[in-house]
């Protein structure tokens, strides 16, 4: 993807989250995200198929970046990733309580469920688990963040890792 597409898609992004922050996510149209982020319409639909897309892709796009951190810093141990992922929505506290409110729950599980298979594969080549069992696993981990998040990240984030590690994680 070039500079430009990243930069266009980057203020569509931070023109949906600025609107989330006054309107339900229903109430935002594509005409609001575009005056704010100003670009063309065009430029959207080059970007995104639909508003959700940017939703979509900004998730993806997450987790596809946590895997490169987690590979460039060599977190090897499941704990560690489990760190460097909630550590990611504590240093950006809106995002998560705004997906949420706006619906998106079952996205991003999904796409979680979709980056720990990734991870595990990418990082954890020997580990053969079934579907089943991976996503087992990501909606414990999903639910322990939600759970977090609603209570805005009070306990500790060793508290949780190390009762995921106990409780949920392989």
């Amino acid at each position: 993807m070039n500079k430009k597409s990243l930069h266009t898609q980057h203020k569509i992004e931070k023109a949906l989250f600025k609107l989330l922050e006054t309107k339900s996510y229903p109430e935002i149209t594509i005409s609001q995200i575009t005056r704010l982020a100003k670009v063309s319409r065009t430029s959207f639909y080059r970007n995104y198929e639909q508003k959700d897309s940017v939703i979509s892709e900004f998730i993806k796009r997450r987790y596809d970046r946590l895997i490169l951190d987690i590979k460039e810093n060599h977190l090897d141990d499941l704990s560690k990733q489990l760190i460097a992922y909630l550590s990611y929505f504590k240093e950006n506290p809106t995002i998560m309580p705004r997906l949420l409110d706006a619906g998106f729950e079952g996205m991003l599980l999904n796409e979680q469920t979709i980056y720990l298979n990734n991870l595990l594969q990418i990082c954890h080549p020997g580990l053969k688990l079934e579907d089943y069992a991976i996503s087992y696993q990501s909606g414990g981990i999903f639910m322990l963040l939600v759970w977090w998040v609603k209570q805005n990240y009070q306990t500790p984030l060793e508290d949780l890792v190390a009762y995921a590690h106990k409780h949920i994680m392989i």
